[in-house]
């Protein structure tokens, strides 16, 4: 399936589920807060073992069952083989946050209680007092795969947000994945509003099947907790108002996503030479700064014939000088 031509029968489906409130993100936070109760981290009780099949979601509602009843499956056979997954990833992503704002000079600590819990009771009061609460959600926990001909990744989606408890106002928001291509992360966004990219760590395995994921548990449980921790990584970034770092690994994945759902060229190297033909020996008519935007016209060999977006002249340029778009955004 190509990511530059969304699926029917997905955008229907997020059309006609329950669209969530779509809420503006935040994920840096401007000022430091000096204690920080992180809430329960939730999850759901069944691992996400999700492969994308057009097939069963042109179904409509008895494909959706039958979806369902598919993951429910594929998560209980796992479990049997690798344990009780979700558990050790909500604990290991909490461990992790706690670990890297401690290192941060954050002040951090969880009381197992679930955000809600927080306005119940006498506890009430006592929470006014709590300078703000973090409550986390991780989706999408689990292995994702775009398609029947693609691997399984590690994958999360993560629900953030920090909140005064006294007045409820929120302090930082984000919402991240790891490990989910970009056409599923297309249609995330209709229920969820905007959504921001972590890049996968470097060498994540992948998988080639269900059947190889069963006969890894401890290799992909592995993986799949390490995808885990870093999120934790870069949510401590985030709220250490670590903006330079957040917003430019953020603004490197929303270009691969341009390049991936346009037919944007984005130059991705600094000084890269635009010449008056397909050769180094060519003329350089001009240097292009890195970010650069242009439109393939024609192509030669290694050689693109492209328009350059902001001044609107042609040149030659080599291939190798643009960000290369890809379903599943990893580090370089």
């Amino acid at each position: 399936m190509s990511v530059k031509q969304l699926s029917l029968c997905l955008v229907i489906l997020a059309l006609c589920s329950c669209a969530a409130v779509k809420k503006p993100l935040q994920p840096v936070l401007e000022s430091r807060v000096n204690h920080i109760e992180i809430a329960k981290v939730e999850t759901g009780k069944v691992l996400m073992i999700q492969q994308v099949n057009p097939v069963i979601l042109a179904m409509g509602s008895s494909g959706l069952l039958l979806d369902t009843a598919i993951v429910a499956q594929r998560a209980n056979e796992y479990k049997q083989s690798a344990g009780e997954v979700n558990q050790m990833a909500t604990s290991v992503f909490e461990e992790s946050l706690l670990k890297n704002l401690s290192k941060k000079g954050i002040k951090a600590k969880s009381q197992k209680k679930y955000y809600w819990d927080y306005y119940k009771g006498e506890q009430k009061e006592a929470t006014k007092k709590i300078d703000a609460i973090l409550r986390v959600e991780l989706k999408n926990l689990g292995f994702w795969s775009k398609s029947i001909l693609d691997p399984y990744m590690p994958s999360v989606f993560v629900l953030a947000e920090l909140i005064d408890p006294a007045t409820r106002e929120v302090l930082y928001s984000d919402r991240f994945t790891m490990g989910i291509d970009i056409t599923s992360l297309q249609v995330m966004k209709f229920l969820y509003g905007d959504i921001n990219i972590v890049p996968n760590l470097r060498k994540t395995p992948s998988y080639d099947s269900f059947d190889k994921l069963l006969k890894n548990p401890e290799q992909s449980r592995k993986a799949l907790l390490r995808t885990v921790a870093a999120a934790a990584r870069h949510m401590a970034k985030g709220l250490n108002g670590e903006s330079k770092t957040i917003m430019k690994t953020y603004a490197k994945s929303a270009a691969q996503v341009q390049v991936a759902t346009s037919d944007d060229l984005i130059v991705d190297v600094k000084g890269a030479r635009a010449r008056s033909g397909p050769s180094t020996k060519s003329k350089i008519l001009r240097k292009l700064k890195k970010g650069t935007i242009a439109t393939k016209m024609q192509q030669q060999g290694e050689w693109l014939y492209v328009r350059l977006q902001d001044n609107g002249s042609s040149a030659w340029v080599h291939h190798s000088i643009f960000l290369k778009g890809q379903e599943v955004v990893t580090t370089n």
